[in-house]
């Protein structure tokens, strides 16, 4: 125990270094003081693969539904995820995201399904500690909820976090401070994805983006845009489906969210004429 708190120290250390550096200068030097995550060998084979998941998140009657063209026997056809608009990763945050591992297929079901690794839980150590969640589309509607709250055909399924409607462009914003481990399309039927990683070890996801803003390597503070409201992926109307986990393990982020008439972070943003708080959570304790 004594080891990995003296390594998860070393590295605190040196990305305090790296991130008072200019972004673009970082030298060599500071890129080899922190600890390397190679994915190949910590997380299963399985999740090292960027193929198309021969899984259909989808019952055979909404399958149907899919254009011809993107159907498999197993799942869906890869190019069916929709235009991938990305940025391209550059400078300092690339060089921290290649020596963390971050920014691959394998990093997001990490995050997503287990701990954190000490070596990002090290690089998020000083972010904002607040747990509170900024409302991720200003000018959205709360839909679908956490639970299990699906229609017939997935009846038996978890919706593992909340829609939230917004035409199509809107912004999408950061909940929390956070460091990016994850933007990009390779996630079965999420279309354009974020992923930030939190103080606390708790991630936050944004799915079915028209297009990210950011990239693997980049810190990012409550309230930042992050994407645009879209409809990529397995969506059939523009909304954001928006994911909150502690750890790894899902949670209903609804009674996180900040009352939007309430969040200074939003403060910039027009928001809906009818927005209460009530449509936001489910109480009025934040």
């Amino acid at each position: 125990m004594r080891n990995d708190a003296c390594r998860c120290l070393t590295i605190a250390l040196a990305l305090s270094v790296l991130l008072v550096a200019d972004p673009f200068t970082a030298s060599a030097q500071e890129l080899d003081r922190l600890g390397r995550v190679v994915l190949a060998d910590r997380v299963p084979e399985a999740w090292l693969s960027d193929a198309s998941d021969a899984f259909p998140l989808q019952p055979a009657r909404q399958r149907r539904r899919m254009p011809r063209q993107c159907r498999t026997r197993g799942g869906y056809r890869r190019f069916c995820q929709g235009e991938r608009r990305v940025p391209t990763p550059h400078g300092a945050a690339a060089a921290l995201a290649e020596h963390l591992g971050l920014g691959v297929r394998a990093t997001a079901m990490h995050v997503m399904h287990a701990r954190p690794f000490d070596e990002w839980l090290a690089a998020v150590r000083d972010l904002d500690v607040d747990e509170h969640l900024t409302f991720p589309v200003p000018s959205g509607y709360l839909g679908r909820r956490f639970g299990f709250t699906r229609d017939a055909g997935l009846a038996h399924r978890r919706h593992d976090g909340v829609d939230i409607g917004a035409p199509e462009g809107d912004p999408v914003v950061a909940a929390r401070d956070g460091l990016v481990v994850y933007s990009d399309d390779g996630l079965t039927g999420m279309g354009n994805v974020v992923i930030l990683l939190h103080q606390d070890g708790a991630s936050t996801l944004y799915a079915h983006c028209r297009a990210t803003h950011v990239f693997a390597g980049q810190y990012v503070e409550r309230g930042e845009v992050i994407g645009e409201v879209g409809e990529t992926g397995f969506a059939n109307a523009p909304h954001l489906h928006f994911e909150w986990r502690q750890r790894g393990w899902v949670r209903d982020p609804s009674r996180r969210f900040i009352r939007r008439d309430r969040d200074p972070a939003l403060a910039m943003f027009p928001l809906p004429a009818a927005v209460t708080g009530a449509r936001d959570h489910e109480d009025d304790e934040t």
